[in-house]
């Protein structure tokens, strides 16, 4: 007659095993995730852009693109009264959202009426995570031309 259930070294086996895989699978676990955090944030900055040329257009006034180290927003001329500067959509808090922080070139992107940027220059947004970056780049005319 044979005993039922396992050896307690059978058992540890088990667990050092478990351990072993554990301690490979995590932090490529914690590397893909951060990865997608930086990406996500990438594509909400060109979306973004995107948002700020569309307004200045739809608009028929300046709109901005205003970056910080931990947020993006768009600001805009309002429709009652035209003059006002209003926020377009919410901003978005990127460091706390993605934990990641922004470095750009330049503060802001300011967009004319016909969606072109004013200031003929490139501005570079880099992405920072704890152990991977990527940027951003919007090109002289306000397109985002690498993402």
């Amino acid at each position: 007659m044979g005993r039922k259930g396992f050896s307690m070294i059978e058992m540890v086996v088990v667990i050092i095993l478990i351990g072993l895989i554990a301690s490979i699978g995590f932090p490529r676990l914690r590397d893909s995730l951060e990865k997608q955090n930086v990406r996500s944030a990438k594509a909400l900055i060109a979306t973004l852009a995107a948002t700020a040329r569309g307004a200045a257009i739809q608009r028929g006034c300046s709109a901005t693109l205003n970056i910080t180290v931990d947020s993006v927003w768009v600001t805009a001329c309002g429709v009652n009264p035209p003059a006002a500067s209003v926020s377009v959509g919410t901003k978005k808090l990127v460091g706390d959202e993605f934990n990641v922080t922004l470095n750009s070139t330049g503060g802001s992107v300011v967009y004319d009426p016909r969606g072109i940027a004013t200031v003929f220059q490139a501005t570079t947004v880099r992405v920072i995570g704890p152990h991977y970056s990527d940027s951003v780049m919007i090109n002289e005319v306000g397109r985002v031309s690498k993402q």
